[in-house]
């Protein structure tokens, strides 16, 4: 996950912009009634996302129809200003999406750190919180895979939320993604979500289920193929001594540069603490 700051978007004004011209005028009615209603619940969500508790927020479920099917409701209509009154590039809208998806770190998801954010993922889906279909701190910027794995699934309880961009940024003041190294014959890597024992166990748990719910070691395995190819054909040019500074250096540069829980620092990690890697695992050709 990459963390980012909070949109300073107010809620009640996206809301008002996007269904000031919904059509027919007796859904624009409708819709506008519920301003209050919907800042009210942007607040709330404000503060449960701040306290780790979005799983709290169950009172506000298919509000406020109360029934998440019902034909010609409130609530469908309220799931249409997001796809057609904000996501639409014509909508009135338009803007406040591109505005968060702009938002996005180098134009990759927030969620995974690698696809590329094409698309606003609903922390809570909004099938199941018309209310907050369109407020701003409920849209992340992200790809179309982790909003697919995601789903519409929401938190039964706070283990079950998967990490926020705009809230959980101190996940990365611990080191919890590592890459495990194996050979010979050829080098393997496999990444996993390990949280150290210091971490508070409950974002200990949510950084599990991220990991697990976004498929992120599907996603970060096949990554390690390119850079373990380049390195058989570098590494030998090294002394064995500078092997190892190497790949210490390179892990603290993309510690730095992407963060202590990006795929490549972990990897270069993993190699710099192999024995076998290091001792000349890395003169074996990855295919």
């Amino acid at each position: 996950m990459r963390p980012i700051d909070k949109p300073v978007l107010d809620a009640r004004t996206v809301f008002d912009t996007c269904t000031a011209t919904a059509r027919p005028k007796t859904v624009r009615t409708k819709l506008q009634a519920l301003k209050d209603t919907v800042a009210a619940a942007a607040a709330e969500y404000d503060t449960a996302a701040t306290a780790r508790a979005l799983h709290t927020l169950g009172h506000l479920k298919d509000l406020p129809d109360g029934e998440p099917k019902k034909k010609g409701g409130l609530n469908k209509e309220l799931k249409n200003t997001y796809s057609s009154r904000m996501v639409h590039k014509k909508s009135a809208g338009r803007d406040f999406y591109d505005q968060l998806l702009k938002e996005a770190p180098d134009d990759r998801c927030a969620l995974c750190g690698q696809g590329i954010a094409d698309t606003l993922d609903h922390q809570l889906p909004k099938a199941h919180y018309p209310l907050l279909a369109v407020a701003p701190a409920n849209l992340v910027p992200a790809c179309r895979d982790c909003n697919y794995y995601k789903g519409e699934e929401a938190p039964l309880n706070a283990e079950q939320q998967t990490l926020h961009p705009y809230y959980d940024g101190e996940i990365h003041d611990h080191t919890w993604l590592v890459a495990r190294v194996s050979g010979p014959p050829k080098p393997a890597v496999v990444f996993a979500a390990v949280p150290p024992p210091e971490m508070p166990s409950l974002l200990a748990a949510r950084v599990r289920h991220h990991f697990t719910i976004l498929k992120l070691a599907r996603l970060y395995n096949p990554q390690a193929g390119p850079e373990l190819r380049n390195l058989s054909r570098s590494l030998p040019r090294l002394s064995a001594k500078a092997v190892l500074e190497h790949l210490r250096e390179r892990a603290e540069d993309w510690a730095v540069s992407e963060g202590v829980n990006s795929w490549q620092a972990a990897l270069y990690r993993a190699l710099a603490n192999s024995p076998w890697y290091t001792g000349g695992g890395y003169k074996e050709p990855w295919k």
